[in-house]
């Protein structure tokens, strides 16, 4: 939600509105761009990797008893 409001809230900049905002547009786009990058990032790279990394429960270790080696 808070990157929504973030993202919302810098469209005015990003689309250059008003007097001298073709200055600030870059600034705008890369933030926007930022925002959304790390908020997809969150959202499913994150879970993806940890759903693949602990795809199988760790194994208890392997006792061979002395004498039978």
């Amino acid at each position: 939600m808070t990157a929504l409001a973030m993202i919302i809230g810098m469209l005015p900049m990003a689309l250059a509105l008003g007097q001298g905002g073709e200055q600030d547009a870059p600034l705008g786009r890369a933030v926007i761009g930022g925002l959304l990058v790390a908020t997809g990032f969150t959202l499913l790279v994150v879970p993806v990797l940890y759903s693949v990394l602990r795809a199988a429960p760790p194994q208890p270790p392997i006792v061979i008893p002395e004498g039978h080696i």
